[in-house]
């Protein structure tokens, strides 16, 4: 009987423009295409689910913002790495609202999300601090 081999590519989604996520999309890899300034808004995490999750990896630079929201408010936590002297960006508990990929970022920057039905957490890891950042609205 001859080896069977699973197809274990990861999911590709191209983004160039605002998109609104479904609960749907776990497990995808969005490529970003920061040409234009716009918004990727996840669901609310109780629409998401527990074990949701995305890649979200930038593959086109320009000069514009992408931001990544959710439906709610204060609902992402986490981490932002770099190469900058081991500077780093702490949601210290606080729930932040808005996850920008900064105009001048470096292709192959990236933001990991998981939902654990509550919440989002977050883990982004970038060339330079500013690439990536986080805020309240």
């Amino acid at each position: 009987m001859g080896r069977v081999f699973f197809n274990t590519r990861k999911n590709i989604h191209n983004v160039n423009a605002a998109y609104t996520g479904l609960a749907s999309d776990s497990g995808k890899v969005f490529m970003i295409d920061q040409t234009g300034g716009y918004a990727i808004t996840l669901p609310a995490p109780a629409t998401a689910q527990e074990g949701w999750h995305a890649d979200f990896v930038l593959k086109t630079v320009a000069a514009a913002n992408v931001t990544i929201t959710c439906v709610g408010t204060d609902l992402f936590h986490g981490v932002g790495l770099d190469g900058e002297d081991a500077a780093q960006t702490v949601t210290e508990g606080t729930g932040i609202d808005v996850i920008t990929i900064a105009s001048g970022a470096t292709k192959g920057d990236r933001v990991s999300i998981v939902c654990d039905g509550t919440n989002y957490y977050f883990t982004s890891v970038a060339a330079d601090k500013a690439h990536i950042t986080v805020a309240a609205e």
